[in-house]
């Protein structure tokens, strides 16, 4: 449920700013790719400090945890604050790089500039969230999110739309929605982590130790955050590719994979939940309750993936026009849920084969399953696929949305052979 809320957060805006017009939506699909790479960066470091959080608790050394638990959120601030100085400098560089058109620029500006100046309540929560999960606590963290999906839920329309008396703030006003509500979940969970649960230690020991560990989280957390960015790195390029479609084929791409990512939340949800479990009983040695869960990793992957794949496939043809309604972006969005819906399955496993391998102790295998899938198979067949050199049926958006699903099932056989054979056994 806090996976959907946070899903949510992207359906909202898409929605309401489609409202606004075919060009701000087309906006958003180039924003995209540079949201994702920044919040890629903090799910790394919250990914790396979950990893050895976990294995902290699970060798039985809590007041290791507490100092691992401060010290990555002070990588995780020093982050906000480097990323905000290079976005405003370097911003108009950055989507010209993605061939934003320069009619785009504004609605893009109007958006970028509020979220850079926030980026500190955004991306804060996300690790935080991950640090509250590495002690087994996961109420807590669906909570805050389930509650900042419901404010902005609230907001974006208001600030939007200028609704009730307050200023109609168009694209702006979906950013700062969401700043809002990221910020509220922000203190709240740092008030959790700090106050409520005793999860952080401000002392001159964890000054001591902040050295060593930026060593251990970075080990973690650099591969971890690679895996992530690769996934914005790919939609770059499958957006520059689909540009030289025309701005409506980037359009119905971001609807369309937007509404992927929700169904896909259920997956996302194990890898987040299975990463705690798998460093507890790394640390605590054992293997049994390793390989239960290799065992229900296949059993949910089958499971999720055709009961998504058949909601996809019976009812996706309406989808897109809840969105907008011009007829070419709806005929995108729902020529891309068709097809990359029979990937499912294999999409189960790629996602969590990566929630094993970084708290099993194989992070670099992680990033170069990710790699793999998002580079070489994604970005890399769409090319081909939509240049017409292999199948002149598939050309154009078409083979862009094929490649995707053939990319999923690659990599989902791969990842699941790997943890199945990196898993701890009995000799």
């Amino acid at each position: 449920m806090g996976l959907i809320s946070v899903i949510a957060f992207n359906i909202v805006d898409t929605f309401y700013i489609g409202q606004l017009g075919a060009d701000q939506l087309a906006a958003m699909g180039f924003c995209f790719p540079v949201i994702f790479i920044m919040g890629s960066m903090a799910i790394g470091l919250g990914t790396g400090g979950l990893s050895i959080v976990s294995r902290a608790i699970g060798e039985g050394h809590p007041d290791r945890a507490r100092r691992l638990v401060t010290n990555t959120l002070l990588l995780v601030s020093l982050l906000s604050f480097t990323l905000t100085g290079f976005m405003y400098i370097f911003s108009n560089e950055v989507f010209a790089l993605l061939r934003t058109p320069s009619h785009l620029m504004p609605y893009v500006d109007q958006y970028m500039d509020v979220w850079y100046a926030g980026l500190w309540f955004l991306i804060t929560p996300v690790a935080a969230n991950y640090l509250i999960r590495a002690n087994g606590e996961a109420i807590a963290s669906s909570i805050l999110m389930v509650v900042a999906a419901a404010i902005n839920a609230v907001l974006s329309p208001l600030l939007v739309f200028g609704l009730i008396g307050l200023p109609e703030m168009g694209m702006s006003g979906a950013a700062l929605a969401t700043i809002i509500a990221r910020g509220t979940i922000a203190i709240s969970a740092l008030y959790y982590l700090g106050f409520r649960h005793s999860m952080m230690e401000v002392s001159w020991r964890a000054v001591q130790a902040l050295p060593r560990h930026i060593r251990e989280i970075m080990r973690f957390a650099v591969p971890a955050a690679l895996a992530q960015m690769v996934t914005p790195i790919a939609t770059a390029l499958i957006v520059i590719l689909l540009a030289g479609y025309g701005q409506n084929a980037v359009a119905g791409f971001t609807v369309g994979a937007r509404i992927e990512t929700l169904f896909l939340v259920p997956f996302f949800a194990f890898q987040v939940g299975i990463s705690p479990f798998i460093g507890q009983n790394v640390g605590a040695n054992l293997p049994d309750r390793l390989a239960q869960a290799e065992n229900w990793i296949w059993k949910f992957a089958i499971f999720w993936g055709l009961i998504s794949a058949s909601l996809l496939i019976s009812f996706g043809g309406t989808i897109g026009s809840w969105f907008t309604d011009d007829p070419e972006i709806i005929a995108l969005t729902d020529q891309y849920l068709l097809i990359v819906s029979f990937g499912y399955i294999f999409a189960g496993l790629f996602h969590l084969s990566i929630g094993v391998l970084n708290p099993l102790g194989y992070p670099n295998l992680g990033a170069g399953l990710s790699f793999f899938r998002y580079i070489i198979l994604y970005a890399g067949l769409a090319w081909i696929l939509s240049s017409g050199i292999l199948w002149k049926t598939l050309t154009g958006p078409t083979g862009v949305f094929t490649a995707a699903a053939i990319a999923w099932i690659i990599a989902g056989i791969a990842g699941a052979l790997i943890i199945h054979q990196k898993l701890p056994r009995h000799s």
